[in-house]
């Protein structure tokens, strides 16, 4: 059951602006990178479904987070089923994020008031998501658009909240551009939680990049 209200998620998304997003099949790794962004100050985090640990794992962090870092939201990402969005809700998840829009899964989590931010590109998809309950959408691949998409898609549609993921950069003025046009948040992930920093167990330099990056 989700420790959050709806409300309240996308609160704590707003204000540290920066989601990571991270897999790993060993726990005790999750847990030093939750414990990395969670001393940097981000107080959401999504766990996203990309091996077949991906749910047991989530299970053993549910507990721990909330131990441990009790104003953190966990949720689960790259949940493309209804089936699957279920049991992650079962398990604890705080809210549920994919790269694209499933109508069934919007009404699963809009029945347990837990937050769907699904991935749209255009901006009738994002439009449909909206209407389906999802006030926050995340907007995939961004890379491949950029900021002045964003720009674009906002002038007529100011009432969307948007979160970018895939491909974007995290230089100090890349990040402006894109919060300068209008996101929500920005979606953090490899080119922080890198192979190479994974292998070293280079947890502080995990957490001293999230502190740079969120300014």
């Amino acid at each position: 059951m989700a420790r959050f209200t709806a409300e309240a998620i996308y609160k704590k998304m707003g204000e540290t602006r920066f989601l990571p997003l991270f897999n790993y099949a060993d726990v005790e790794v999750c847990r030093q990178v939750i414990s990395a962004a969670y001393r940097a100050g981000l107080r959401c985090f999504e766990l996203t479904n990309r091996d077949v640990m991906a749910l047991d794992v989530f299970r053993q962090l549910v507990p721990w987070v909330e131990q441990e870092c009790p104003e953190l939201s966990l949720g689960a990402g790259t949940i493309l089923d209804e089936e699957t969005a279920g049991q992650f809700m079962e398990a604890g998840a705080d809210f549920i994020i994919a790269p694209v829009f499933d109508k069934s899964t919007a009404k699963a989590c809009r029945k347990k008031n837990v937050p769907y931010i699904p991935g749209c590109l255009t901006p009738t998809e994002m439009v449909k998501a909206y209407n389906a309950g999802s006030p926050v959408i995340k907007l995939f691949p961004a890379g491949t658009v950029g900021p002045d998409y964003v720009k674009h898609v906002l002038a007529p549609l100011p009432h969307l909240r948007l979160v970018v993921t895939g491909g974007v950069g995290f230089e100090q003025a890349e990040i402006q551009r894109w919060f300068d046009a209008g996101v929500f948040a920005m979606g953090v992930g490899s080119s922080v939680f890198s192979r190479s920093r994974l292998a070293s167990k280079d947890f502080a330099g995990i957490e001293a990049e999230l502190r740079r990056i969120k300014g």
